[in-house]
């Protein structure tokens, strides 16, 4: 299955939305995608990963996750993560990655 990446940008956040799967073969696409909103934005504002289209996120999702939590972190931005399927939900609990991300379900 294929990843598809698409962003915008509202007055207080940058939106990297992702739709498809999270695998080895297209993490680079969501991990290239974050670090252009953690480098294009300042405070106040947030990145934010909508994940809510997400059918499967492997660990290397995760650990894309992670690292742009630690760039974003060092610029002083927040990242925050919509999660909207169970299944992509239960790999951050499992790794105990849902205490360490700012983790929200989508509406």
């Amino acid at each position: 299955m294929e990843l598809v990446i698409t962003a915008d940008r509202s007055d207080d956040a940058f939106f990297v939305h992702a739709k498809g799967e999270v695998d080895l073969g297209t993490v680079a696409q969501l991990n290239s995608a974050l670090d252009a909103a953690c480098d294009d934005v300042s405070p106040p504002m947030a990145v934010v990963a909508d994940l809510s289209g997400v059918t499967f996120l492997a660990s290397s999702g995760l650990s894309a996750l992670v690292r742009a939590h630690e760039r974003c972190d060092q610029a002083g931005t927040p990242l925050r993560v919509i999660v909207g399927n169970r299944a992509v939900l239960r790999g951050f609990e499992v790794t105990g990655l849902d205490k360490f991300l700012d983790l929200r379900e989508s509406e």
